[in-house]
């Protein structure tokens, strides 16, 4: 089941992605000068919040079930921690 949820993570992270850079390029040839630097900005601000929310979410799953993730910076550290 784990695997599943990150799969399903990851995926819903790559659509999203994909979809944020389409609005992006679509943007750049279609909208007026007035508003595209706002819209670059926040495109661009979704762009790089996507994968940082879905690896914060991974991280506290992980956390919470007390299970080593990908997300976690220092994995070894638990079990040093349990022997001590």
């Amino acid at each position: 089941m784990k695997k599943n949820l990150k799969r399903i993570a990851a995926i819903a992270a790559l659509a999203a992605i994909v979809i944020f850079f389409a609005a992006f390029i679509i943007s750049a040839f279609f909208a007026d000068a007035g508003n595209l630097g706002n819209r670059f900005m926040a495109l661009l601000v979704c762009i790089i919040a996507i994968p940082i929310l879905v690896w914060l979410l991974l991280f506290c799953i992980g956390r919470m079930q007390n299970k080593h993730t990908i997300a976690e910076f220092f994995p070894e550290d638990k079990d040093n921690t349990a022997d001590k």
